[in-house]
């Protein structure tokens, strides 16, 4: 080894040494007790991912099942339990457990009771019986309440007493747990006494009330807030952070913003939220909800109820996912989700059947609810009730006559947002005569009679686009989009535009390629002289020739001696141990008895025809999921176990099958019918990314297989060369999906179907692609679902898992600042869109600029950065890739690249410097003048 090369191998271990002290974590630690954002949820069911964006969460323990140990460790928030120290609600699991004595006073407004604090029993009764519970059950840090209820007691002489037991009972709970973290909720008499054990102190009404005895909410009195103001100035010259909780009317968010801007000006940690503190309000920071509450209506009896039929889910969850949302499913026939809507979902879209009438069951006055509190609202094909006046008068519209419109109708008006792929009919079956004269009227038709009514239009509390203006449908049952989706969403809902939107189809500014197989068709016999197993035909021209990251499925009935073919299993295991001992092949389930309607097949328990016939064999979740994962693992080499689940049949799982797959520790795939062509290119025919369904998420493959390509496999056989088309089609004008390679192991039993296969995986060689494992895929999508996006200050705060690390803005809203960004390595940009790059860590802070970076940064890089570090011009990381890649660096003119010690040939064109990674694990510097 030549000098050279010794000092820059010397440099390597340096680097591989200083990147691995710097890492970072899965999850943050608690953070430093200044500067911090805080959220207070009391309400049932806290939105616990949307809870994650605040470094600390306050819920009310018997409200929330979440195990605080589990949220506490994966993420970047810590969870803190409220604790109500000087008095008792009956209400509380161990209220009953209380000796009447050790309660001394009432506190009439509140319905509740006062501890005698300076009992020793009580003190020792809350500490085991309240605390220590909690702490058992993970929660680290305690927000303190009701610390001045003891000067509630008539005997005014007791109080220095009640004082003292609170003191400890503050030292106590810190004594028992030297590490836990109080948050005073006042106590302004004690402070001094407790304030080394202190984390933050807390007061509530600085600026904004909420008066119980009116109901209403107002402006603090001024002597009221010198008072307040002079104590929390006094703890805030002690060196502990304050937190101001106001009380704003949910409606009033831009009140609630300019709120909170008056607690940071003060030097304070604001939270501003209801009366109740059940909504998710404004801080230091401002969630940016991600959810969409959406309401269906499920009418074909011939599906089963899941929204998963209806087109809420079909048309509209994928534009909306593209532009940063995902859909909260709700049933209009079922009570509507209660409590504050505002500041956890962004908006509401409801898509009916078409002229459904739901008056009697609640909807109108829920709609009348979302008004109230300025939600955004969308309305598609119809309002969900009977559109009368009184009714149409509350959403601002006007019916000029009881009277409909039918027949051949005219385009009166039409905005560019209307005619995206098909125009409107110009006949209709019966619409109202609608009048929007307080909207942006996007559609208006005229009858052959002279009658006008406007279709469409955005309102000042959202939008409306009626039947037949939304969907057009052909004879042969293909749709197309009339209006624009992205556009009229953007619009209607006032979506931000700038809002950095989570991206699953990228990592790095490169699109990434997954390939998975299903396990049918492992037996037949592959149709050519000599043709052996397709299983062996598949791994001998397929997996071993193309080396991709490949997720492979097998049907347990088919392989175990258990199954179909007990004579063969012997033969049948061997071949599933030599697919699976690929180095390049992860292991999957395709179920064991591969249920071809799941519904049915758990409702019908083993009917024949809902699954495969296996003799001695009855259905059951726990077969399909639990024990074929435990059969196959027995197949697999000791470094390897199942991953994924792959859906059989028609693919829509229960609720319950979705929860046992997530219970056996694995990621779920397949469903979904992305098969968009160029003889059906509309964007109706491309799918969401998932749906959750019970609170589990079943993740969409993003393209279908070769099943749907070649006619449900009764040819043309060589038909899956078209899923070129949908690569293309998904690609632009939006990257809408990720390349996927999806088939069955049958496509290795005919020719045709061999050599359609391997035109899609030269095609996929010849792209600059991300090959990712398909476990890794359902990783980014699964944390999709649980990203949060946060305005700060003047920047956006992005937390997640630290699965998903691309989002991506319009060009015009600008570059990422390198400098003044935290977690941002690079960008690139694509279509009309800026792809930016999130570091390791699922924790970034992103601050855009009308200037492009001057410095070097990575462009594009197709392979999984671990860890990265810039050091002025230079740049060190180490990254994993498992299939051959590429690494590009914009700005790099004068530079050079070192992998694994060694310097490494490159290629330039204008600024950037471009190298090759091989498969495996990498350290790479790059060295700039």
């Amino acid at each position: 080894m030549n000098i050279l090369h010794t000092k820059l191998l010397g440099r390597l271990i340096l680097l591989l040494l200083a990147l691995l002290a710097c890492t970072c974590p899965a999850g943050a630690e608690m953070p430093a007790s200044a500067g911090f954002s805080i959220a207070f949820f009391y309400a049932s069911n806290p939105p616990l991912d949307d809870l994650k964006a605040f470094d600390v969460a306050v819920v009310d323990p018997d409200h929330s099942t979440v195990s605080p140990k589990e949220y506490n460790k994966t993420s970047h928030s810590k969870l803190f339990a409220y604790v109500s120290v000087g008095e008792v609600e009956q209400s509380r699991s161990y209220y009953k457990k209380i000796d009447p004595a050790w309660l001394i006073a009432d506190n009439s407004g509140w319905g509740t009771k006062v501890a005698d604090l300076s009992n020793p029993v009580w003190r020792d009764f809350f500490l085991d019986q309240v605390v220590e519970p909690l702490w058992n059950a993970g929660y680290r840090g305690f927000f303190l309440d009701t610390l001045d209820s003891y000067q509630l007691v008539k005997d005014k002489a007791r109080i220095p007493q009640l004082a003292d037991g609170l003191v400890s009972i503050i030292h106590g709970i810190k004594s028992r747990h030297p590490e836990a973290q109080l948050i005073l909720n006042r106590g302004f008499d004690v402070f001094e006494k407790v304030k080394d054990v202190t984390f933050a102190v807390a007061a509530e009404s600085l600026f904004q009330n909420f008066d119980p005895a009116t109901g209403s909410y107002g402006i603090v009195k001024e002597q009221d807030r010198f008072w307040l103001l002079e104590r929390l100035n006094t703890v805030k010259k002690s060196g502990l952070p304050v937190i101001s909780i106001e009380y704003v009317e949910p409606s009033e968010r831009e009140l609630a913003r300019a709120t909170a801007d008056k607690i940071k000006a003060s030097g304070f940690i604001p939270w501003v939220t209801d009366k109740s503190l059940g909504s998710l309000g404004v801080g230091a920071i401002e969630l940016q909800p991600s959810t969409i509450l959406g309401v269906y209506e499920h009418t074909d009896s011939s599906t089963p109820p899941d929204p998963v039929y209806d087109p809420l889910h079909r048309y509209a969850a994928m534009p909306l996912e593209y532009l940063g949302y995902r859909i909260e499913y709700h049933d209009i026939s079922k009570p509507l989700p209660a409590g504050v809507l505002t500041g956890r979902y962004a908006g509401v879209v409801v898509w009916p059947a078409s002229g459904g009438s739901n008056s009697g069951s609640g909807y109108r006055e829920w709609i009348e609810k979302v008004l109230k509190e300025k939600l955004p609202l969308v309305f598609l094909e119809g309002f969900g009730t009977t559109s009368d006046r009184s009714w149409l008068q509350t959403l601002g519209l006007y019916s000029k006559k009881e009277t409909g419109l039918s027949g051949k109708v005219s385009v009166v008006k039409k905005d560019e947002m209307i005619g995206l792929e098909q125009q409107p009919p110009g006949a209709v079956e019966r619409i109202q005569l609608l009048d929007a004269v307080s909207g942006k009227v996007l559609l208006r038709v005229k009858g052959e009679k002279g009658d006008e009514s406007d279709l469409a239009a955005i309102m000042p509390w959202g939008g409306y686009v009626l039947a037949p203006a939304v969907i057009a449908h052909s004879l042969n049952n293909q749709t197309a989009w009339i209006v624009d989706p992205f556009k009229f969403f953007s619009e209607a809902l006032r979506l931000s535009t700038n809002r950095p939107v989570p991206d699953v189809t990228s990592e790095n500014g490169v699109r990434l390629l997954l390939t998975h197989v299903d396990g049918d068709g492992f037996e037949n016999i592959a149709e050519w002289p000599g043709g052996r197993l397709a299983a062996v035909e598949l791994r001998e021209k397929v997996l071993e020739r193309y080396r991709l990251p490949t997720s492979l499925s097998l049907i347990a009935g088919v392989i175990s001696p258990k199954g179909l073919y007990t004579k063969r299993s012997t033969e049948f295991e061997n071949e599933a141990r030599h697919l699976w001992a690929l180095p390049n092949v992860e292991a999957a389930s395709h179920s064991f008895s591969h249920p071809f309607n799941w519904y049915n097949a758990i409702k019908s328990e083993n009917e024949f025809g809902y699954n495969l016939s296996v003799p001695g064999y009855s259905f059951s979740l726990d077969g399909e999921i639990r024990e074929s994962i435990s059969y196959l693992n027995s197949l697999l080499p000791p470094q390897k176990k199942v991953a994924l689940f792959h859906w059989t049949g028609n693919c829509v799982p229960t609720a319950e099958a979705l929860s046992d797959v997530y219970r056996a520790g694995v990621g779920n795939i397949n469903g979904g019918e992305t098969i968009i062509s160029n003889t059906r290119p509309s964007l109706t025919a491309v799918s969401p990314m998932g749906i959750v369904k019970g609170g589990w998420l079943q993740v969409f493959a993003p393209n279908q297989n070769e099943n749907l390509y070649t006619n449900n496999w009764t040819g043309p056989f060589y038909g899956y060369r078209r899923v070129l088309e949908t690569f293309r089609l998904t690609d632009s004008p939006r990257r809408l999906k990720p390349v996927n390679i999806y088939y069955h192991i049958y496509a290795a039993s005919k020719t045709a179907s061999l050599k359609a296969l391997q035109e899609a995986y030269d095609w996929a060689l010849k792209q600059q692609l991300f090959p990712v494992y398909a476990s890794s895929y359902v990783a980014r999508v699964q944390d999709f679902f649980r990203t949060t996006v946060s305005r700060r200050d003047d920047g956006w705060l992005i937390r997640n898992s630290g699965e998903l690390r691309q989002v991506r803005v319009p060009l015009k809203a600008g570059y990422p600042n390198l400098d003044a960004s935290r977690g941002v390595l690079g960008f690139s940009d694509f279509n009309d869109q800026r792809y930016i790059h999130l570091a390791p860590g699922g924790d970034s802070f992103l601050k855009l600029t009308g200037k492009a970076p001057d410095r070097p940064f990575p462009e594009a890089v197709a392979a999984r950065i671990n860890t990265f570090q810039a050091s002025g011009n230079n740049i060190q990381m180490t990254v994993t890739a498992d299939a051959d890649g590429y690494i590009r660096f914009g700005n790099a003119s004068g530079c050079s690249a070192v992998l694994d010690g060694m310097p490494k040939p490159s290629k330039t064109e204008g600024t950037d410097l471009s190298i090759s990674v091989p498969t495996g694990k990498h350290g790479l510097e790059l060295v700039c003048k």
